[in-house]
């Protein structure tokens, strides 16, 4: 009997054995596209943060992004790092803009997570600023509104967006950024100093202190203190 058992879990043994046998190449797959991913992130994170890519930097990342994205095309995270990438390309006029693959990895990483509001926000930017298609990025901003009314990136792109095609905006469109700018000066420091400074850098401080002033007299103090004390002082 114990011999049987024995055998048993030898069985057992071997059958798990080649069960991670088989999952390895799988595995190390994995486990390089996500080198690449967080290869090329570490240069869109530090271009974010103000420094400005170099040529190399930009091949090297491209690189490293378009790597992992070969490697799991399903990954909605490589999806959007590696045209985050381009665009960083496009903007620092390292390369010239393909909006074909823009679009084409935009519209793949929406389909890959349909509830995602930063994939929208983030297409809708480049739809405005680099396609310079607003009439095209607006749904895309209501999508984003839709799925994360209070996710910062999304407030952010809808005021930057906004802000800079003002005169073009429908009274609705107006409205909507409007009732934005309302969310982010209720939100945290960093959701007000990024109005503050969306507001000045496009010139619009005045106008929207003008739709401040006359917002209902039950918003709370300490946001009251900041509108009038800081944001139109």
């Amino acid at each position: 009997m114990s011999k049987m058992t024995w055998s048993a879990r030898r069985v057992t043994y071997a059958l798990i054995i080649f069960v991670l046998l088989g999952l390895l190449p799988i595995l190390l797959q994995k486990g390089l596209a996500n080198a690449y991913y967080f290869k090329s992130r570490f240069y869109v994170d530090q271009w974010q943060s103000g420094n400005i890519p170099t040529s190399l930097q930009y091949s090297n990342a491209l690189l490293a992004a378009d790597y992992a994205v070969k490697i799991d095309d399903q990954n909605p995270h490589y999806l959007l790092t590696l045209v985050k990438v381009m665009e960083w390309g496009a903007f620092s006029q390292l390369v010239t803009p393909n909006n074909e693959v823009f679009n084409q990895l935009y519209r793949d990483a929406i389909n890959q997570r349909p509830t995602w509001p930063n994939a929208y926000s983030d297409y809708a930017y480049n739809l405005a600023f680099i396609q310079h298609d607003l009439a095209a990025a607006w749904p895309y901003l209501q999508q984003a509104l839709h799925y994360g009314p209070y996710t910062p990136e999304v407030l952010h792109q809808i005021l930057a967006i906004g802000f800079a095609h003002w005169s073009s905006l429908t009274a609705t469109q107006k409205q909507l950024v409007f009732s934005t700018a309302k969310i982010a000066a209720m939100a945290n420091w960093t959701m007000r100093n990024d109005l503050k400074m969306l507001a000045l850098q496009y010139q619009l401080t005045p106008t929207i202190c003008t739709y401040f002033k006359y917002l209902p007299v039950d918003v709370n103090q300490n946001n009251t203190t900041w509108i009038e004390k800081d944001m139109c002082r």
